[in-house]
């Protein structure tokens, strides 16, 4: 029993493993960039899915929901998201329209 508590056990140092750099998502090495560029444009579609997602969950926790509070509270949440992930992909139509358009007008003032 006694040498169970003894804690003077010898340990070896285990030598660290050498950990790669990430490579950026530009494939840049070393690169620090801003999470989003100035011109950059923001990924509308991304954002609508994102939304609608949670609009669905919000939904499925409405109908699981046990009290008639959560469930109303779920539900708003959900009719939110919907139409804000909604809204989010009639801007995203919209945008390319306008470049639709703008690439039309362009090709009839070449001709």
């Amino acid at each position: 029993m006694e040498d169970s508590l003894n804690f003077e056990i010898p340990v070896q140092d285990a030598p660290r493993p050498v950990r790669r750099a990430r490579a950026s998502r530009s494939g840049a090495p070393g690169v620090d960039r801003p999470e989003l560029q100035t011109g950059e444009p923001i990924d509308i579609y991304h954002w609508a899915a994102v939304a609608l997602v949670t609009a669905l969950m919000c939904a499925v926790l409405a109908y699981a929901a046990g009290t008639p509070a959560l469930t109303r509270a779920a539900n708003v949440t959900s009719v939110v998201f919907g139409a804000m992930g909604g809204a989010l992909v009639f801007a995203g139509l919209v945008r390319k329209l306008r470049r639709f358009a703008a690439v039309r007008v362009a090709q009839r003032r070449s001709r």
